[in-house]
């Protein structure tokens, strides 16, 4: 019978698309596997189990989690509830409750934040921007965002749109400032009751609406002088004539109309002739000659000596014609607020209104709340329309090497001019890739590019700069695993892992599974696994070191939600939302047990009382916390409320009636949140380190648990399932594959590292002859091991899983295949 061996030295490419099960020609077949459910892959080819998680906290509610990293010793895990902010400390301690955040369940996912320093910007199409402000080590504050105010009040430092239609003329009743009951009034239906607190511009001076009174009426407070100021020279007189003709485009004044004048300089001839200053400054009544123009008369009878333009260049009005320049906030309640925001080489952006859907600005340079666009110098605020071939709506921000743009049409960066930095004049919205982002789950960078979630939800792309043509490219980084993408509501990176070499990308999925992705470009290295649980995901958040999920899961009949810490690796903790219990003098998991009358020397058997939980076979003991150590025998229960007859060896010495048994070891354990679970008992640290592993039990409704060994401390947590399992081993002949004919694999030769339980096509591979040791724990197994499989298929496969949680790591499988 002919035989051929495969061997699989490499598992990088992770889990593959079953509509690749054919593409036997690829690279991806040779280093990818049909599942990878519950591991992680590791740079140097090899699989290991995924750690498990540590349980810190019970939420509020479901939710989202974000990092906010302030130095390397102060991060802090930030958890968004519904109209609720729970912060946390870097190893899951309550430290702040903030309520009443008008943040809503339903914009959850959907929020964009940047966080500086101290300052943490969170921002959503719905509300005003928030501002998470770190106070101190431990506290924090929440406000809506405000734009700086010059110091006299007259403006505020914020980005002005015009949205109304050119046809809609503004018109105001009073110009000085201060005054309140001010009416504007419009042209046409405009105005709705949500504009009451918002500002607009009439002619540069700022209004605050303070009241609704129809659609073509609102009232305010003038905030500053309503004076228009004119081009240059905008004056022209007639030899001989006192009449003055003003140039000034759409001006909207009637005949008749009053107006002030100031600023205007003489006009002389060069003898000193001609319309004096006092007679051209002043109030004036108008006569309307066009849309564009308008005379008055000098006063005092004054004439101009020669035809000329003149007037100096600081001419401005005083008056309240109706008009067409006048704009409002850009953000406000009527209009929208940003959907995205970004701090960028000493800016903070925002991006993608409502009404502005494609719009972009930012503070100035250095001064975060400063908006005011100023002369256009280059720290002053940048404020510029995409006005692409389709509405591009701004979702997301990202800080890179440049300011990469991220919409729901198409892909942009923010270009500087050449050896320049960013300034309001020279820099332009260069479109790179056309594909869309979703608004659930932001960008991230990671491994020298920026992942993002396309539109359609399915497919995960890198947004990457190359070098050879300074130009963004968007690479499917999901093509080959495409199954596992499924609806994506949260994302995040980890980098900087410790005893690690892997980075890793995470993405939560709407079906509660976690798509974990690594990647390492140089070495061409990357793949899809999936991660699951006793539970859904919700969320995603990864700190310096560490990475917290926010996790559902229904126990007792009920569904909650726990902030839980992935451990650093599967030695550590290998269980889900996992539980460290340590039996000490203020933790006796049996209650303040006693004896019950004196024990006479030599005994090997009496009664015990107070015993909340039964004591079990080979629990051990001291009476007093001191002396010799006894180990349980037997437990007998009385029919007395907590009360036993307990055999112990060694014999006893005499004690005294109602003396304390302090436990040392226990089999017992209670207090254990997971009511009807199966939970399993282990204790580890390191990979050089001891393992023990001290069996299951389900969790009581009281919340205990009996394992069948005892210990002095140990870890309880939840299985989850590992399921690896190769593509059909499809051999090649000289004249073709077997693909489609029967085969089988006779053996498999695994090659394991500090293994302690695996088995394959579910047969139980024997690994080390010495179950727990007191002492040493566990066997572990580094090297090669065989296993014999039988059954001929036409699509033959190796499974590899588990049948405890204990640590697996695979560094290869060879398979001999007959045919």
């Amino acid at each position: 019978m002919p035989i051929q061996r495969i061997h699989q030295a490499s598992f990088v490419r992770g889990e593959l698309d079953p509509k690749i099960v054919s593409r036997v020609d690829v690279v991806a077949y040779e280093q990818g596997l049909k599942k990878a459910r519950n591991v992680l892959t590791l740079n140097q080819g090899g699989i290991e189990r995924r750690p498990g998680t540590v349980y810190r906290a019970t939420a509020p509610g479901n939710g989202r989690i974000e990092p906010f990293i302030f130095s390397d010793d102060q991060e802090y895990i930030i958890l968004f509830t519904n109209t609720v902010i729970t912060i946390y400390s870097s190893n899951g301690t309550l430290l702040q409750t903030i309520t009443s955040t008008g943040i809503a369940t339903a914009e959850l996912m959907e929020l964009t934040i940047t966080q500086q320093a101290d300052t943490m910007i969170i921002t959503h199409k719905s509300f005003s921007p928030r501002i998470l402000q770190r106070t101190g080590a431990t506290t924090f504050a929440l406000s809506v965002f405000q734009f700086d105010v010059s110091v006299n009040g007259e403006k505020t430092y914020q980005p002005y749109f015009k949205f109304a239609s050119d046809s809609i003329t503004l018109d105001i009743n009073q110009t000085a400032k201060g005054t309140t009951g001010v009416t504007l009034t419009t042209s046409a239906a405009y105005w709705t009751s949500s504009y009451v607190n918002t500002r607009v511009r009439y002619h540069g001076a700022e209004i605050f609406i303070t009241g609704y009174t129809s659609s073509t009426v609102v009232t305010g407070t003038l905030l500053d002088d309503v004076e228009i100021e004119l081009d240059a020279n905008p004056f022209r007189t007639r030899q001989g004539s006192g009449v003055v003709e003003v140039t000034m485009a759409q001006h909207g004044f009637s005949t008749n109309a009053s107006i002030t004048i100031s600023g205007a300089q003489d006009i002389f001839d060069v003898d000193g002739d001609g319309l004096a200053t006092a007679n051209i400054n002043g109030t004036f009544t108008i006569t309307v000659i066009d849309d564009d123009r308008f005379n008055f008369t000098a006063g005092a009878s004054d004439t101009a000596t020669e035809s000329v333009d003149g007037g100096g260049a600081s001419v401005k009005i005083v008056g309240h014609p109706p008009t067409r320049n006048w704009d409002e906030q850009l953000y406000s309640e009527p209009n929208g607020f940003p959907r995205a925001c970004c701090f960028h080489e000493q800016r903070l952006y925002f991006g993608g209104s409502a009404s502005a859907p494609d719009y972009l600005t930012s503070s100035k340079v250095g001064s975060f709340f400063n908006f005011d666009v100023g002369k256009g110098l280059d720290d002053e605020s940048l404020q510029m329309q995409i006005a692409s071939d389709q509405i591009n709506e701004v979702r997301h921000l990202v800080s890179g090497r440049v300011l990469e743009i991220f919409t729901s049409g198409a892909e942009f960066f923010l270009r500087p001019q050449t050896g320049k930095n960013i300034t309001p004049t020279d820099s332009m919205i260069v479109r790179q890739t056309s594909f869309g982002v979703q608004q659930a789950g932001m960008p991230r960078p990671f491994d020298g590019g920026t992942l993002y979630v396309q539109k359609n939800g399915k497919n995960i792309r890198d947004y990457v700069f190359a070098s050879t043509t300074e130009l963004f490219d968007s690479n499917n980084t999901s093509l080959e695993s495409s199954h596992l993408i499924l609806n994506p509501t949260d994302t995040a990176t980890a980098t900087s892992l410790p005893d690690r070499t892997e980075q890793f990308y995470f993405l939560v999925c709407g079906d509660g599974t976690m798509c974990v992705y690594s990647s390492q470009k140089e070495q061409k290295i990357f793949g899809w696994t999936q991660w699951n649980t006793d539970g859904n995901y919700k969320s995603i958040a990864c700190l310096s070191s560490t990475i917290f999920s926010l996790v559902e899961r229904t126990i007792d009949g009920s569904t909650a939600y726990y902030l839980e810490q992935f451990a650093t690796t599967q030695f550590d903790i290998p269980t889900d939302m996992s539980f460290t219990k340590t039996i000490s003098g203020s933790y006796q998991p049996h209650g303040t047990v006693k004896n019950k009358g004196a024990v006479s020397s030599g005994l090997s058997q009496f009664i015990i009382d107070g015993a909340t939980a039964s004591p079990n076979q080979g629990d051990t003991f001291q009476f007093a916390g001191t002396g010799t150590t006894h180990t349980v025998t037997s437990v007998t229960a009385t029919g007395g409320s907590n009360e036993y007859i307990i055999s112990v060896s060694p014999v006893t010495a005499s004690i005294s009636d109602n003396t304390d048994l302090v436990f040392l070891t226990s089999r017992v354990f209670t207090g254990i949140t997971q009511i009807g679970k199966t939970v399993h008992a282990t204790s580890g640290s390191t990979e050089d380190g001891d393992f023990f592993y001290y069996g299951s039990a389900v969790v009581t409704a009281a919340g205990t648990a009996t394992f069948p060994s005892p210990a002095a401390a140990c870890d309880i947590g939840m299985d989850y399932d590992i399921t690896v399992e190769t593509l059909p081993q499809d051999v090649r002949l000289s004249n073709g594959v077997l693909t489609g004919k029967p085969r089988k694999i006779g053996k498999a030769i695994l090659e394991l590292s500090t293994t302690y339980n695996v088995t394959i096509n579910s047969n139980q591979v024997l690994i080390g002859s010495n179950p727990n040791d007191d002492t040493t724990g566990l066997q572990s197994l580094t090297g090669k091991k065989e296993v014999h499989t039988l059954g001929y298929e036409k699509d033959p496969t190796l499974t590899v899983s588990q049948t405890a949680p204990l640590p697996m790591r695979v560094l290869g499988i060879t398979s001999e295949v007959y045919f």
